[in-house]
């Protein structure tokens, strides 16, 4: 009796996209979990009575799962799935029935080798949907379907042509015809069970793995024996193999991709552990520590290399599904400090996740500031235009008081300045701060500078009477002299003086005071307002950061510091909560120009 089962499994778009997670649906898992049910009881008590049944039981849903599938390929898994059952079916049969007719045996065989041929068909249908195939991966194919057909002659077709058992043609033809079929399947599952990137796949790549190695063993069994009576105890591999192509049906992966590239991680990392755990087996086999002397010790080295197989494929498995999950994580911008749940912790994996976030971020960042960069350059050159209207309104407003003149030329003259140097700087790409043309900043009088902006600031509040503006610039004799970009440092200090002011809620002092420290000019600014929280201050300079101050960017103070570390300088700050608030700013010492 030659039993030549054979497995089928449900259909997966192999086309599919990105990696995506799959569905779990509890309800499908409820089968397979009677089914391991049933295993454990037949392990219990009188294993021959229930295997079989259970068998019948697992192909039932499976082919009702296999109909439920409408992939490309489905209809060779349809066709296999019903073969399975029936082929099961008879084979129950046979065991229940004392007069079991030559035909239904019949039927029974063809059943099975029509199962196979139509799951070889539909795993080459899958094959086929991936990309052209690398030569690596050719080579696998060629080489696990010649020790297949190796064996299958060695081992089945071999004694059971010389068992005589059968004196019908019928079952030597179908026994060649089975183990040619059995020659493509094993190949192409072995291929796409190294590929495998879904958890369905996986577990049907297994579960079809298993039934191929116990229907090796059960047909080598039965060629070498001369009586079979009863039900071989290689039939719950085959048994097993069903659980867990019933398992599989738990998890829905349409939309997300099947295989991985034989390029990937995933199956580099299980082809090294393979081979170097057939290297190991084949070592051991010389040295006739393994020989296939019996169906026992022929099933025992299957099982072995199914096992070797199995671990390596978990591994990998479960290592590229972090990868991918980092990257998915990565991609969705897990907030910082964020930690994605691992299934296997590696250090190095998490490293390399830490450090590709910060890059992306760091990218997301420069796309920003990009965008910023090219909106404050179209603001500059569209703001040229009624800077112009009012250059010509200038020309007669005699009527006006002369504060008000001063403020407005002043004014005027400023947003002039940042336009101008606001499409330099988006020319020459320069940071802010820099000088773009003409080599090193020239040195500047600090007290000239600083003087005009706090005599516009005191013109600007003075309808805020509850507001002194203090400035003391200091008795150095000459002055004090720093590399500035003289537009930049009017700006800052206008930011600067605008915030001190606006802490002050109800009213209060804010001063300006210009001294030498050591080797630098140090400029402070002062004010008695409202301060600021510690957990605040030390983010304070940041791009984006700001505080108490409705509407507030944070660009002000982050200009700032970036400004005067460009003139390698340093900007710090100091407050504490209802005292007020101090920035000190040192800029290195200069001489003055002898020009």
């Amino acid at each position: 009796m030659n039993n030549n089962k054979t497995f089928a499994l449900p259909d997966q778009d192999p086309a599919a996209g990105a990696f995506t997670r799959e569905k779990f649906r509890f309800i499908a898992l409820l089968p397979a979990l009677a089914l391991a049910g049933g295993i454990g009881l037949s392990l219990l008590s009188d294993w021959s009575r229930f295997i079989l049944p259970l068998e019948v039981f697992a192909d039932l849903f499976i082919a009702f799962f296999a109909f439920r599938h409408k992939d490309t390929g489905a209809r060779w898994w349809r066709v296999a799935a019903v073969a399975l059952l029936a082929g099961d079916s008879f084979y129950l049969t046979g065991h229940v029935v004392t007069a079991f007719p030559a035909w239904a045996f019949m039927a029974q065989e063809a059943f099975y080798t029509l199962c196979r041929f139509m799951t070889a068909a539909y795993l080459y249908s899958n094959l086929r949907a991936l990309r052209e195939l690398e030569t690596a991966e050719k080579a696998i194919l060629l080489v696990s379907a010649l020790v297949i057909t190796f064996i299958s002659i060695h081992y089945l077709l071999v004694p059971f042509f010389r068992s005589g058992n059968h004196v019908h043609p019928f079952f030597y033809a179908n026994a060649v015809l089975n183990r040619l079929a059995e020659s493509a399947v094993f190949p192409l599952v072995l291929l796409l069970g190294m590929k495998a990137r879904s958890r369905y796949w996986l577990c049907m790549t297994h579960g079809i793995t298993l039934l191929s190695v116990s229907s090796i063993a059960i047909g080598y069994y039965i060629a070498m024996s001369a009586v079979v009576s009863g039900i071989p105890i290689q039939e719950y591999g085959w048994l097993c193999g069903l659980l867990v192509i019933l398992a599989a049906q738990a998890y829905d992966s349409s939309g997300s991709a099947p295989f991985a590239r034989w390029n990937s991680a995933r199956v580099r990392l299980v082809l090294l552990v393979l081979l170097f755990n057939l290297a190991l087996l084949l070592a051991l086999s010389f040295m006739r520590v393994f020989a296939s002397k019996d169906a026992f010790q022929l099933t025992s080295i299957l099982l072995i290399f199914f096992g070797l197989w199995s671990v390596a494929n978990l591994l990998a498995f479960r290592l590229s599904e972090d990868l991918y999950l980092l990257l998915e994580n990565v991609s969705a911008g897990v907030a910082a400090g964020g930690r994605p749940a691992y299934r296997v912790a590696i250090y190095e994996a998490e490293l390399f996740a830490e450090k590709l976030q910060t890059a992306y971020g760091t990218i997301r960042s420069q796309a920003r500031l990009s965008a910023l960069s090219a909106l404050a350059a179209q603001v500059a050159h569209d703001i040229r235009s009624p800077l112009a209207a009012l250059d010509t309104a200038l020309t007669d407003v005699s009527q006006l008081p002369e504060d008000k003149r001063l403020l407005i030329s002043g004014a005027t003259g400023r947003i002039r300045d940042i336009a101008s140097g606001l499409l330099e700087k988006n020319r020459q790409g320069a940071a802010p701060g820099a000088r773009h043309e003409g080599g090193p900043l020239e040195p500047r009088l600090l007290s000239g500078l600083i003087g005009p902006v706090v005599a516009e600031k005191r013109l600007q509040y003075r309808d805020r009477p509850d507001v002194t503006l203090a400035a003391d610039l200091g008795p150095e004799p000459g002055g004090l002299f720093a590399r500035v970009d003289p537009v930049e440092f009017g700006r800052l200090l206008s930011n600067l003086l605008n915030n001190s002011v606006e802490a002050l809620e109800r009213g209060g002092l804010v001063a300006i005071a210009l001294a030498r420290s050591g080797g630098s000019a140090e400029v402070t600014i002062r004010d008695n307002g409202k301060g600021i929280p510690g957990e605040v201050l030390a983010r304070l300079g940041g791009r984006g950061e700001t505080h108490g101050k409705a509407g507030g960017s944070g660009l002000g103070l982050h200009h700032a510091r970036t400004a005067v570390e460009a003139w390698n300088g340093s900007l710090s700050i100091s407050s504490e909560p209802g005292k007020g608030t101090v920035i000190t700013i040192l800029l290195p010492l200069a001489e003055p120009s002898a020009s």
